[in-house]
C-alpha cells in the first residue's frame, strides 16, 4: 500500500501476551512445516522430471498398438 493510515495499523490485531517460549514455538513449528513445503516441492520436481521422461516411450508404445 503506498498510504496507510495509522490508525488503520493500529486496529490490526496483535498478539501482545505471547511468551517469549510461545513465540520460539511458533517459529518453530513454522520452519518444520516450510521444510516438508520445500521436501513436497522437490519431490513434486522430481515426479514431473520422471513423468516428462516417460512420455516419449508411452507415445512409441502407443502409435505401435502395444498398448
Amino acid at each position: 500500500m503506498k498510504k496507510i493510515a495509522q490508525a488503520d495499523v493500529e486496529e490490526i490485531p496483535f498478539p501482545t501476551n505471547l511468551t517469549l517460549d510461545s513465540q520460539r514455538g511458533i517459529v518453530e513449528k513454522q520452519q518444520q512445516l516450510q521444510s516438508k513445503l520445500d521436501d513436497l516441492i522437490r519431490l513434486q520436481a522430481e515426479t514431473a522430471a520422471e513423468l516428462d521422461s516417460l512420455l516419449p516411450s508411452i507415445l512409441d508404445k502407443a502409435f505401435r498398438e502395444e498398448l
